[in-house]
């Protein structure tokens, strides 16, 4: 039998198995699984993509203790979140640490404002924070979500992870997010899923001249530099991809950064 496709985040374990496999001989699958994992106390099945705007996977339990809260580690930080509510990837973790180093050497003056998009849970800003605190850097992050239950669990996975006076919470659409926020910020994050939009016209207004913004453009890397051209005209310099992890074959996400002029 060919390896299962997995995902563990913390203490749930996220399984994919073929359409066609019996619902039995899956349960067994999980329950070996458990076995073979003890740090994992329930087992899912992830039976199709994401679905909606909120980009949320659908799960069925299979084996343990029937929860959908997942209490997860990464980067020296801790994580709680509903798996049936909320987008989480634990394969992004190096990733964000990545990210978190590059938004830090970025900053060029101590009390920065930074703005982190489609922050889900928050793990993003809150490793950002982490980093924050260790040097004691007194930026400041601001932290926008759409899905209100991502929300509630930022506010929580914020006070587990101490930082608190680093970050604050404006949730609501990245779309309207300049008619909440009349700030001029120094850095933006826009950690956002595979959607048509880019959001890089909506988030205009909040920057300013030397302003640092971190993207992510899935695809083709050519494609990536046109979208930010074609939405943002000349006003940018110094753009620089890297590749960001792979989203299908040949098919890869890229964390753009490029300022504003």
């Amino acid at each position: 039998m060919k390896k299962i496709p997995q995902d563990i985040t913390g203490t749930i374990a996220i399984l994919k198995f073929p359409r066609k496999m019996w619902k039995i001989t899956k349960k067994l699958q999980a329950r070996k699984f458990l076995k073979n994992h003890k740090n994992v106390t329930t087992v899912v099945e992830k039976t199709e993509g994401f679905s909606g705007k909120l980009r949320i996977p659908r799960m069925n339990y299979l084996a343990g203790i029937k929860t959908t809260i997942a209490q997860y580690k990464e980067n020296d930080c801790t994580f709680e979140f509903d798996i049936n509510k909320t987008y989480f990837s634990p394969r992004l973790s190096e990733e964000r640490k990545k990210t978190a180093e590059e938004v830090i050497k970025s900053i060029k003056k101590k009390s920065s404002k930074i703005l982190v998009l489609f922050a889900g849970i928050a793990p993003y800003p809150i490793v950002i924070a982490k980093k924050l605190k260790k040097q004691k850097i007194s930026s400041h992050i601001f932290v926008n979500e759409l899905n209100k239950d991502a929300n509630k669990f930022a506010e929580k996975n914020i006070r587990k992870n101490k930082v608190g006076q680093y970050i604050t919470l404006a949730p609501g659409d990245a779309k309207t997010i300049s008619n909440k926020l009349k700030e001029k910020f120094d850095i933006i994050l826009m950690t956002r899923p595979n959607l048509k939009n880019t959001f890089l016209k909506e988030i205009l207004p909040l920057t300013k001249k030397g302003t640092k913004i971190f993207y992510h453009g899935f695809g083709i890397k050519e494609e990536v530099t046109k979208e930010i051209k074609k939405d943002i005209g000349t006003k940018i310099k110094n753009i620089e991809l890297r590749k960001a992890g792979d989203i299908g074959a040949y098919k890869y996400r890229w964390l753009a950064s490029f300022e504003i002029k």
